[in-house]
């Protein structure tokens, strides 16, 4: 085999590797870079949803409290 073909045919082999490589560590990269997104994005779906829980007790007891002003201004009203 002539050794400029040899040379040339290592030079493209050397070279795809390099490129695989160079493909697998951007991916790699790119799924760490996705994984930390998911987590923030999760962590602040939990605190939005704890958020809403709170304010959905808030919103129960002003119902009870709306409940308690309206049996008041009704005793209030009739006399005590």
């Amino acid at each position: 085999m002539n050794p400029t073909v040899l040379a040339a045919l290592i030079g493209a082999v050397s070279a795809i590797i390099v490129q695989i490589i160079s493909q697998w560590q951007q991916n790699s990269k790119r799924r760490i870079e996705e994984a930390a997104r998911e987590a923030k994005l999760e962590e602040r779906l939990k605190s939005i949803e704890r958020k809403l829980d709170e304010h959905n007790g808030y919103a129960q007891k002003i119902g009870g409290i709306q409940q308690d002003i309206a049996y008041i201004k009704g005793k209030m009203e009739n006399g005590g």
